[in-house]
């Protein structure tokens, strides 16, 4: 696949105008300019912010000339806009939920990937998602890319956590076709059922798990048919809960994004996001991309 077509022509960033969406502009900011790409930013105004301001401001001071959330909002942007010395595309959207509105707008704009920070902070430095950036994960056919750390330039090193699926492929393609200069790996974090339990032979039957499960990856990056050739993709397989390996890898190896697929092997993908791709967003310490495989169902 070209650049040309891997590489989104229009990205829409979901900004709710809190401090820690700086990082998520900074960095649509930068693949706006990377990829030569328009770029929309967009924030919904909650209908009840709208009346709850016009409660609070009754009787206001003389002085006070009036204003409403929307446009506080606009020039919010405007001005964030204006510091970076950019182009870009306001929109102001008031009313409905928060989610589909920015879905049906990148559907409108016909914008290739959604950009989008993360909620709040949690105790310890946990960085949270909130409802909003958990339904684009979810139901977006187009990627989202959770933005976490400060952008120090283009994405240098990314992994794609994979359970060897065809929905692991295509996130993995996805992938290096936006990014085909990072270097990138695979983590792969598998269980052995029952192997707590087995008696004796149980270090052949962990043995022969971890043989299969290095041959599967092999298999899986081969026919990924990387750019730069299966032997320039590496490849991590551990016995390993697959959220906690990635906390663990990103922790010792120079890692800026994490690639997770929301549909896998299990039928619970096609409910929720899945538990362990969930988790691995939730927990990821990194930007995270999520890639949905829109013909999983059909398989």
């Amino acid at each position: 696949m070209s650049d040309a077509h891997a590489r989104p022509r229009s990205i829409l960033l979901a900004s709710d105008l809190d401090a820690r969406s700086d990082r998520a502009l900074d960095r649509a900011v930068q693949l706006a300019r990377a990829w030569d790409a328009r770029l929309v930013v967009a924030n919904v105004v909650d209908e009840n912010a709208v009346e709850a301001h016009g409660m609070l401001v009754r009787d206001p001071p003389a002085w006070y000339r009036g204003s409403d959330p929307v446009d506080e909002a606009r020039k919010l942007l405007q001005a964030e806009a204006g510091i970076r010395g950019v182009e870009i595309d306001l929109r102001v959207l008031e009313g409905g939920r928060v989610a589909d509105r920015l879905l049906d707008l990148a559907r409108e704009e016909d914008c290739g990937l959604i950009v989008t920070g993360v909620a709040r902070y949690e105790t310890l430095g946990r960085l949270v998602l909130g409802s909003t950036v958990d339904q684009l994960a979810r139901r977006s056919p187009v990627p989202v890319l959770v933005v976490r750390r400060r952008v120090h330039g283009p994405y240098q090193r990314m992994v794609v956590t994979s359970d060897w699926s065809e929905s692991s492929k295509s996130a993995f393609r996805t992938a290096t076709g936006m990014f085909p200069e990072a270097a990138i790996g695979v983590l792969h974090g598998y269980d052995v059922p029952m192997a707590g339990l087995a008696d004796t032979g149980r270090d052949a039957l962990l043995a022969a798990a971890r043989d299969a499960a290095l041959a599967e990856g092999q298999a899986f990056i081969a026919a990924c048919e990387p750019p730069g050739g299966a032997s320039a993709v590496g490849m991590v397989v551990e016995r390993c809960d697959p959220a906690l390996l990635l906390r663990l890898y990103a922790s010792q190896y120079p890692v800026d994004l994490a690639v997770v697929s929301s549909h896998g092997r299990s039928a619970v993908f096609d409910v929720l996001l899945g538990h362990v791709a969930q988790r691995l967003v939730d927990e990821s310490p990194v930007d995270t991309l999520v890639v949905r495989d829109l013909h999983a169902q059909a398989r």
